[in-house]
């Protein structure tokens, strides 16, 4: 699959000088906040997850005073979009969050022959027939106002095991996006409908047998398709989730004590380095095991490799005659 785009918060600034700092919501704290905004995405294929290059975003206020060209997130999304290097061979869909859900992002991937999708707000419209057939648009809040029967049971796929949803389908346009297959699911029956959730995804006319979204290993997807392959579009965007998620708590991508930008950028960076390494190590695990694998379980045994490694080099030296004062000596050179 294609880029999974999406901004994140990383810690909040404190210190004095440190560039580009500006007040940004915060979903943990459900306030604005006075910190840096991350911008970045996730290619996720065959099992395995790269970030993209991570970039900082920064307000009007932040780009004026600092002397540098405003870039909105929205053409930070079209323009990773545009310099995008997918695999050949395979088709790309970008997915996205409602945030980056726009017609400019849309049209940047349409270009390139890629599909698209992501979430949609619940305040987005689309056209409805009433039943003196005047036809007129409605938000998606609104129809979803359906009956039990019009909902299908379907696995939402999560890495660790699926869980039962229920999902409504429907071929329809999304006002400001185009033609689209509308996804409205809900996890339970009886929740109201303002808890529903809805995304779209432009895959629609097009046989694509080389087409592979990880890690379901779906192998093509066709106009008219099943409510069960079309949930399994949306579901692999919260891979990015997930990402962000280890990259704090994992990696501590929000702990640098760097001032300039692009100390910062180059902090993010080597996080991402460390994030790839991870995954690598977490496939191969999960290569010989039929469970799943977290990046935190491929740390820990990253970790315990090194740590045997490192005792037994200490256990060689003092069989070769070393004394404890050659291998403080060595370990003191080594460390320079």
């Amino acid at each position: 699959m294609g880029p999974l785009i999406q901004a994140e918060h990383a810690r909040p600034g404190d210190g004095p000088g440190m560039k580009g700092l500006g007040r940004h919501h915060s979903t943990t704290e459900k306030r604005r906040v006075k910190g840096h905004s991350l911008f970045s995405g996730l290619y996720e294929l065959l099992r395995q997850r790269c970030p993209l290059a991570p970039q900082m975003y920064r307000q009007k206020a932040t780009y004026k005073a600092e002397g540098i060209p405003f870039q909105s997130k929205i053409n930070m999304a079209v323009e990773q979009i545009q310099n995008f290097q997918s695999v050949e061979g395979i088709h790309t869909h970008p997915l996205m969050d409602c945030w980056y859900h726009c017609k400019q992002v849309r049209r940047a991937a349409q270009k390139r022959g890629w599909d698209v999708g992501g979430g949609l707000r619940s305040n987005r419209k689309m056209p409805i027939n009433e039943a003196d057939g005047v036809r007129r648009w409605a938000s998606l809040t609104e129809y979803a106002c359906l009956s039990r029967n019009d909902f299908e049971p379907v696995v939402w796929p999560l890495q660790q095991g699926g869980r039962v949803i229920y999902a409504h389908i429907v071929r329809s346009k999304v006002r400001k996006l185009g033609a689209c297959q509308v996804l409205i699911s809900r996890e339970s029956l009886d929740r109201p409908v303002e808890q529903v959730r809805c995304w779209d995804t432009t895959l629609l006319t097009r046989l694509y047998p080389e087409f592979r979204f990880a890690p379901l290993r779906i192998q093509s997807l066709v106009l008219n398709a099943d409510a069960q392959a079309v949930v399994n579009v949306p579901a692999i965007g919260w891979g990015i989730e997930v990402m962000f998620e280890d990259n704090k708590d994992l990696l501590g991508s929000d702990h640098y004590q760097v001032l300039s930008d692009k100390a910062i950028l180059r902090f993010w960076t080597l996080i991402a380095c460390i994030s790839v390494f991870l995954d690598e190590q977490r496939a191969q695990i999960e290569a010989g095991m039929e469970s799943h694998v977290t990046s935190g379980d491929a740390r820990r045994a990253a970790h315990d490799i090194h740590q045997r490694n490192f005792l037994s080099w200490i256990y060689q030296q003092f069989w070769a005659g070393a004394t404890p004062t050659d291998v403080c000596a060595l370990l003191n050179a080594n460390s320079v």
